[in-house]
Parts: structure tokens; sequence; C-alpha cells
């Protein structure tokens, strides 16, 4: 869907008010012109492929509710996931790379649909991919957006020209009695911190979970997916080495909204850009020299919808843990 910003121009406004007669947005096919040639025939291409259609389209609004077009289209069509750009976008290589900033409005987009979307939502940080063989690593810490990261990697690894590694952080021995507590702050501002999910999360079910998916990947893809496991206290110095390593193209994150506690470690940091939670975050930074494009994961639940930023206390999970292993943000705490 090539998004359009309405402008004051009457042209634009006449034929947006002709095609929204009845409230619903203005969807129409590609008028064709260079750009769009150049982007439809490359989907066509994709297409010719695989096993996928493809329906371009361009959508025409105003920033504040060009989200609302989105979620519609993704509904009445039912998709899986939605990916939208990141609104920052990279030109060149290496020490001559130059990053445009496309206007903190389409943030505001991304923001918007991250928190209405009736699907799961992807957000694509793009510093450019090479058009032969490609190098794709999933960072896997846990938790349902995780889970969702690892799903996607599958698909992505039965393209014959993409080589998927997995690599999956595990707490070191002597860590796991460490707990460490998110208490809500209404204090913080969620422009500069992380949110995390305020509903309440049994982590050893979430610990078999994971376990589970993994296990499960790791049986269809033998042999053909690289695996490995990764301890670290130090879980900003691991995956910026990731980021900066220059072995990957594309790097898979979950956004992170029941984080592990080595994720949950990173609650406090201040963010440059918190909609894409701790790890995301990270590999975006303009000031982290990651060459990778990253692709930052929600899986939609409504269950998990409700998100506000969290102060970090360090304390003995056995402290704080509710009855069964279960806890939660929404009145008290939550535990990881």
């Amino acid at each position: 869907m090539h998004l359009v910003e309405l402008t004051e121009r009457s042209s634009s406004i006449i034929m947006v008010h002709r095609a929204r007669k009845n409230g619903l947005p203005f969807i129409n096919r590609l008028r064709r012109g260079d750009w769009q040639d150049r982007v439809t025939g490359a989907f066509q291409a994709y297409s010719q492929l695989g096993r996928v259609s493809v329906r371009p389209s361009t959508a025409i609004s105003a920033l504040s509710t060009i989200h609302e077009d989105i979620c519609h289209v993704a509904e009445t069509k039912r998709v899986t996931m939605i990916i939208l750009p990141f609104h920052k976008q990279w030109r060149g290589q290496g020490d001559l790379q130059v990053i445009d900033n496309v206007g903190h409005g389409w943030r505001l987009v991304n923001q918007r649909v991250l928190k209405n979307a009736p699907c799961s939502v992807a957000i694509l940080v793009d510093r450019g991919l090479d058009n032969g063989a490609q190098r794709v690593c999933i960072l896997f810490f846990g938790g349902p957006d995780d889970r969702e990261a690892l799903e996607l990697s599958g698909r992505i690894a039965e393209h014959p020209a993409v080589k998927v590694s997995v690599v999956r952080f595990i707490e070191k021995d002597g860590l796991r009695s460490d707990g460490v507590v998110l208490k809500p702050s209404a204090s913080k501002c969620a422009e500069k911190y992380y949110s995390f999910s305020t509903a309440h999360i049994n982590t050893e079910k979430e610990k078999e979970l994971d376990d589970a998916v993994v296990e499960e990947f790791r049986s269809k893809w033998d042999g053909m997916v690289e695996y490995i496991e990764k301890t670290s206290s130090n879980i900003v110095e691991e995956v910026l080495g990731v980021g900066q390593s220059g072995d990957y193209d594309l790097i898979v994150v979950g956004k992170g909204r029941f984080p592990s506690r080595m994720v949950a470690k990173l609650a406090d940091r201040q963010a440059e850009h918190a909609e894409l939670g701790p790890i995301g975050d990270l590999l975006a930074s303009s000031s982290h020299r990651v060459t990778s494009s990253v692709l930052v994961i929600q899986q939609h639940d409504t269950v998990h919808a409700e998100e506000m930023p969290v102060a970090k206390v360090e304390q003995n999970e056995h402290d704080m843990v509710k009855g069964d292993g279960e806890v939660g943000m929404g009145e008290i705490s939550k535990v990881v």
C-alpha cells in the first residue's frame, strides 16, 4: 500500500471527498509513474517466483487518520501482518551513510498502527539489502513477540537464497534468582521510556512455550538453519556485537512487551525509539554503528494491548511472585 499524505491542494481534497462517500478510506490501484513502476514491478516479479499474490494500492489521507485506512484494509483483507517502514531512512554506505528523517508525523502513524492494528505488526528499519543471497539472524530472548519472530523466520528459511541463523540468549547460571521488578510509572513519558504490557502472565508457562517453540523449530529446520545459544551478563554488548559484525543483512527481533529477565534490565534506559522496544531500539539507533537492517515484530494479542512505561526495581523474585508464578503490572508490579 502506497501511503500518500493528504495535502491542502484542492485537487487532492476533491478526489478524496469523492472517494469517501461512505466514510471509508480512499483506496485505489497505483497510478503508473516511474516510482510506482519500479515498486510494482518488483512486487510482481516476486509474485511470479513464489506462492504469493500482490495487489498494489494507494491510500490518501491526513497523517492523523491514515492509520485508520491501514487498519481498515488489514481487517477487511484479513491480513496476518502489517509491515511498516521506519520513519528514518538510510542512504549510502559506511562512513558516507546519510540518514533521512521523513518526519515525526510518520512516526506517529507507526505508533498508532502498533496500538490499533487487528493483526501482528512489524517495523522495518531499512539500511539497504543486497540483491544476492541474504543472511538473516533472529535474536530470541523469549515471550510472545519473540515467538512470532521465530515463526516468521521459518517462512523466511523456505527461500533458497536466504541463510537463516537463530541466536537464543540464555541466562547465566547464578543470575536466575535475581528478579527484576517492573512497576508502572505514570511519571515517565512513553516517548522516552519503554512501555511493557500490563497483562498478567504466568512466567513458568511462558518458559514452557518458549522451549516448545524453539524445539519444534529446530526439529523442523535441522541442518537448514544455524542455531546458536549465547550466555551473557551484558546483553547490550552482545546485541550490538551482532548488529555491528556485518555478518547479517537483516536482524529480526521481537518488540518484547513481556521481557525476559535479561531484557527487563534495560527497562530504565532512556529510549531513542521507544516503540521498537529495548532490543529493537538498540539496533535502530544511529549512534551504534549497526550495519544490518532490522525488523521488529509485535504479535497481535488483545490481552497484551495495554502498555505503559515502568520503573525498574532490583529484588529477589520470590518476594514478589503472586501464587502459581503468575505476575502482572496491572495493580502492583511485574516480576520477570
